[in-house]
């Protein structure tokens, strides 16, 4: 309130002095109550036209004043557009301007409208005053760290103190939660290495990167010289710091494509939406970057840990660095690299394919290839090496997930694995693969393991103690052994840790009233169960392994204990029946008590790895064209209307109206439909309006 009041009494002696108008002390008062209440912020990359407006030309004057009374040794850094317009509209500028700021090689050492130019590095002691001359908040951001501490800068938004009646109506947006600015690492890639480890956007949200934790460490353990750098965290606060501090309302590409909000969240975003052309070329600027910096560190590998939505920009990245480095070695691994059967046919850009986990594989490639090797036939490891009559062996699988470390994530602050908004969800893994490994439909069968509850805990303990709170069990089968999952609840009582948990569980008979009661009071307040089939019917035909009485019995227990409870339905499942889908929606109204929300709803995909996948004759499933060419324009799954089943009959028309008819009345019921469920299924329903 006192600095309010200052604002206006000094307002009212400008106009007593005749230094503003009625009109400029209006739009001052307005400017000021409009910041004061939180409505709106300014934006300084909305101020100026660039039309030599009278509005343009008030700020300009605002800002050339200020610079001129400071009295100072003034340089500017910013030889652009911005400066030149400064000069042309407050020329008396220029005589206070002792030298010009730059940061393009080419531009230092000449002369910009007159005025020596210098880099940042260059900058003499004798310059008090740097104004930093450009209204991008990225820009602005590096500037400020190449300049020295005891220099005073004076960034565009000094406006807002000095002359908040000058700024244009335009110049205000509406104010967004955010933690920016925040300290945005540049994309660096060092010198001499052996390897060089990345990932690309785009990862759902701004979570840590567990699986490239696992792998930053087995390359610790090789002894050779890397680095690590996850490109997608920079990438995502390089996009919402613009968005947001730039006060970017949509983001139009050059194309005219108009950009998601938040492509990194996977709940509002589209499926294919880092496939599109348009949204590849936004990024070209970050692409470039990465391809210049590659080449100037000169890597003799590069590794890249692929998960679907990154492929098309990898694929970018390395096609435009063999132009150049023609003997880099590059090497794929990741949630895209585990199913054999479609090779390399995923990423044939790569030399090497590491399938499935890389604990006792990688390394001892990374150190052949180190020494000059050209390894082939490798257990484990695809690569374009192989013999053409190669007999696949998979490397053995790590059985004691306790003789390695947990991620320490050492190459990055973990402060900036936080969504822009500031929510900040961790994945951490207490198991590996599924015990159960039956269900039709999953593509996840893999060998199950688990790390020991004191383990588990250290990890959440050493999170905790560097600000992470909010958990999420990043895995397939947590509760695999329900009694080990007990063990680490226990734990975590015991060590009094504050800490909140999510994670997805099996239906499991031993889940009881009791069971729910342990994890909430170790901090779970939120839990998936993967359902699928609500029918007797479907969940025999999906080998789930459960009867709908111990589903009730769960879903139940778990909502009593005060967790809330998410659930999951599959529909179109080679078997089911039109009196499956009524079944269905009677069982879910009958326990909409015990359901906080459906958290997805959807048709059944043939995915790679799923026994539907590998033997769709056996479920009576029939394709709409070619089989072998289907397979191989769909390598990782097959969308669901180029296939159908019979006894009973199924297609894709089937599956829509079903899928409609249940999601009509779950809303009906008033059973509330999640994010993603209701984004999605809208998304499917739309062609039936067509």
């Amino acid at each position: 309130m006192v600095h309010f009041l200052r604002r206006i009494k000094k307002a009212l002696l400008k106009l007593a002095h005749g230094e503003l108008t009625v009109k400029d002390l209006k739009a001052s008062l307005d400017n000021t109550l409009q910041s004061r209440e939180g409505k709106k912020i300014f934006s300084v990359n909305n101020c100026l036209m660039y039309n030599n407006s009278s509005e343009d030309l008030r700020c300009l004057e605002v800002i050339g004043k200020y610079l001129i009374k400071k009295d100072s040794v003034l340089a500017i850094y910013g030889a652009g557009k911005l400066c030149r317009y400064m000069f042309k509209h407050v020329p008396e500028l220029r005589s206070v301007v002792t030298l010009i700021v730059e940061d393009k090689p080419h531009m230092q050492g000449t002369r910009f409208e007159g005025i020596h130019v210098i880099s940042s590095s260059d900058i003499p002691s004798s310059v008090d005053i740097v104004f930093l001359c450009s209204t991008k908040s990225l820009q602005i951001a590096r500037m400020k760290k190449k300049l020295h501490k005891n220099i005073e800068v004076v960034t565009f938004d000094i406006l807002e103190k000095v002359g908040c009646h000058s700024i244009p109506r335009r110049a205000w947006k509406p104010s967004v939660k955010s933690i920016y600015p925040i300290n945005i690492p540049e994309i660096e890639f060092h010198s001499d290495m052996d390897f060089i480890l990345i990932d690309l956007p785009a990862r759902n949200m701004a979570f840590l990167p567990n699986g490239m934790g696992y792998v930053h460490n087995i390359l610790k353990r090789t002894g050779i010289n890397f680095q690590t750098v996850d490109l997608d965290i920079i990438i995502y606060h390089r996009f919402h710091s613009q968005r947001i501090l730039d006060g970017l309302e949509e983001i139009i590409t050059s194309g005219g494509y108009k950009m998601e909000n938040d492509p990194w969240n996977m709940v509002s975003s589209s499926e294919d939406e880092w496939e599109k052309p348009e949204l590849i070329e936004y990024f070209r600027p970050e692409i470039n970057e990465i391809v210049d910096g590659l080449k100037k560190a000169w890597p003799k590998i590069i590794g890249i840990s692929l998960h679907n939505n990154n492929i098309p920009i990898a694929r970018e990245i390395v096609n435009a660095l063999r132009e150049t480095m023609p003997e880099l070695i590059v090497i794929a691994g990741g949630f895209s690299c585990v199913h054999v059967s479609l090779g390399r046919r995923v990423f044939p850009e790569c030399d090497y394919m590491v399938m499935g986990e890389a604990e006792l594989s990688l390394g001892p490639l990374v150190k052949a290839l180190v020494a000059g090797e050209k390894p082939c036939n490798l257990p484990g490891i695809l690569s374009r090496y192989d013999s053409p009559d190669r007999v696949w062996m998979p490397a053995p699988v790590l059985q004691d997930i306790d003789s390695i470390d947990f991620p320490h994530y050492d190459w990055a602050d973990l402060d900036l694995y936080r969504n822009y908004d500031g929510y900040r969800l961790t994945p951490i893994i207490a198991t590996r693969g599924c015990r159960w490994s039956q269900c039709t439909f999953c593509a996840e069968c893999f060998t199950w393991r688990k790390r020991s509850p004191r383990k588990v805990v250290d990890e959440f303990q050493w999170l905790n103690d560097r600000g992470c709170d909010l958990f999420m069990f990043n895995e397939s089968d947590l509760n695999g052994d329900p009694e080990a999952l007990l063990e680490i609840c226990d734990e975590i009582i015991r060590r009094k840790l504050k800490i909140t948990l999510t994670g997805q569980l099996r239906i499991h008979k031993k889940s009881d009233r009791e069971f729910f009661d342990r994890l909430y009071t170790a901090g779970f307040r939120a839990l998936r169960f993967g359902v699928d089939g609500w029918s007797k019917n479907t969940l025999r035909l999906l080998k789930k392994g459960y009867t709908k009485d111990i589903v009730a019995q769960n879903l139940r227990n778990c909502h009593a204990a005060g967790i809330f409870v998410d659930v999951n339905l599959i529909i179109g499942t080679p078997g089911e029946t039109d009196e499956d889908v009524e079944e269905t929606i009677d069982f879910i109204c009958k326990n909409k008590g015990s359901i906080g929300s459906m958290a997805t709803l959807r048709i059944l995909m043939l995915m790679v790895g799923s026994r539907y996948y590998k033997d769709p004759e056996h479920y009576n499933i029939r394709f709409l064209g070619d089989k072998k060419e289907i397979y191989e324009k769909n390598a990782l799954l097959i969308p669901d209307n180029l296939w159908y089943s019979e006894n009973p009959f199924i297609d894709h028309e089937i599956r829509l109206k079903r899928l409609k008819t249940i999601y009509d009345a779950l809303v009906q019921e008033g059973i509330r439909v999640g994010d993603v469920a209701k984004f999605r299924t809208e998304q499917v329903l739309s062609e039936l309006e067509v």
